[in-house]
């Protein structure tokens, strides 16, 4: 997943985005509401600014979720440039928007933003590219319009109501903050002879593997643990019972899927250490490993191979040992 902001590449499919999340709100304001945005975006016309915005794409370059913000100053100019896409439309239109825009001005300090729609192809991209703004600009307050129909989900964001602006539209905010927490995660697996031996996602050139249910990769295993248990309160078996899911399951698929889950609630790594401790010199794989985690969780992880000097039973090589410890951001 790359990021970016809304430009002539990518306009349309960010505006169908837009325009889906908040169809009630654009229907009240606009006729033909999806082509005016079109437009307002394609020439940058306040407060449809395309620079206030984050996209996530895939590798693909297809759109999976967009932002769009507007601060104060965003509110204060360049209205007359409604004339170019509305015409003489734009007094009966721009009597609902000025009445919008009036209604977002009282109380609405220069520390303040206005969100003008978060949406994605799924709950986690929207939380992420909140979350993304919120820790890359500094505001005190987001104010958002909210159509009753998708109330819910800006709740789960942390939204609460100001004031209920018509029979449909509801004004929501939301304090721009976060919290870090920390979670610790341990798992061991014994060795066996002649299966695949699978660490951190990397498959490594041993005679050896790993016993059990899934791939057995103790390093995924560990980072699972520490991310479900300081955000769900949960545990890697309550997530993944070996009664449902298959044998020999991917660790990869299974922290794709930890990571989508904590990310629907508002948790998002931001580093993850590792300890590995076993008897097989493994130093020469770990930034293999560590840069295949990295890409996966989207932040930095470090990893470290301890042999335990003989004092633990990795150390005689009965099995491998990872312990992790993970930090994250809560908004």
């Amino acid at each position: 997943m790359r990021i970016t902001t809304i430009n002539e590449k990518n306009y349309k499919e960010c505006v169908k985005l837009i325009y889906l999340e908040k169809k009630d709100y654009f229907d009240f304001l606009f006729k033909n509401p999806e082509k005016i945005l079109e437009k307002a975006i394609s020439k940058s016309i306040p407060p449809f600014l395309p620079e206030n915005s984050i996209v996530f794409e895939d590798d693909n370059g297809k759109v999976l979720g967009v932002l769009l913000f507007a601060p104060k100053s965003a509110f204060r100019h360049g209205y007359e440039k409604w004339f170019k896409i509305l015409g003489l439309k734009v007094f009966g239109t721009g009597l609902k928007l000025s009445s919008i825009i009036g209604q977002i001005l009282i109380n609405f300090s220069l520390d303040d933003v206005y969100i003008i729609s978060i949406s994605g192809k799924s709950l986690d991209i929207e939380y992420e590219l909140l979350y993304r703004f919120i820790i890359s600009h500094d505001h005190s307050k987001i104010i958002a319009d909210v159509p009753k129909t998708i109330l819910k989900k800006y709740e789960t964001f942390g939204f609460s109501e100001s004031q209920i602006l018509n029979d449909k539209i509801v004004r929501m905010h939301k304090k721009m903050s976060y919290k870090t927490v920390s979670g610790i995660g341990w798992d061991t697996h014994a060795i066996e002879e002649g299966g695949r031996l699978i660490l951190g996602g990397i498959e490594i050139p041993y005679n050896f593997g790993l016993k059990g249910h899934s791939d057995a990769d103790v390093v995924i295993h560990s980072i699972i643990d520490s991310l479900l248990g300081v955000s769900l309160k949960v545990d890697i078996g309550k997530v993944f019972p070996e009664s449902v899911v298959p044998k020999g399951i991917s660790s990869v698929d299974m922290l794709k899927e930890s990571l989508r889950m904590i990310k629907e609630k508002g948790y998002f790594p931001t580093n993850v250490d590792c300890v590995v401790i076993t008897k097989h010199k493994l130093g020469q794989f770990r930034e293999k490993i560590s840069e295949n985690l990295s890409n996966i969780l989207n932040c930095e992880v470090s990893l470290k191979f301890k042999t335990g000097n003989d004092v633990y039973p990795e150390s005689k090589g009965v099995g491998i040992t990872s312990i992790c410890v993970s930090n994250l951001i809560v908004i």
